[in-house]
């Protein structure tokens, strides 16, 4: 299942949802990480930056921090301000 080519909305909880009852914790993580790879547009300050789907429409997302921004150059400059730390966690 790991090499599995997982064809869904990401941006969709039903469909992770039922993409994690369907393979498991595992494989879902395995998936989730590659997709996260494959989606992402550039890496700044160690945070991968990639278009998501939101309650508010398309958003900037930087990697994990929670922050969201309408345009690349936004998510850029704040990932350029808030480096990710040598021994933290981004993706």
């Amino acid at each position: 299942m790991p090499n599995e080519n997982i064809n869904i909305n990401w941006d969709d909880p039903e469909e992770r949802s039922r993409l994690v009852e369907r393979i498991g914790v595992e494989a879902y993580n395995e998936a989730y990480s590659r997709h996260i790879k494959q989606s992402s547009v550039a890496t700044v300050a160690g945070h991968n930056i990639r278009l998501v789907g939101s309650r508010f429409g398309k958003l900037w997302q930087v990697g994990n921090t929670g922050r969201a921004f309408k345009t690349r150059e936004q998510a850029e400059i704040y990932a350029r301000d808030n480096p990710v730390i040598e021994d933290g966690y981004d993706e």
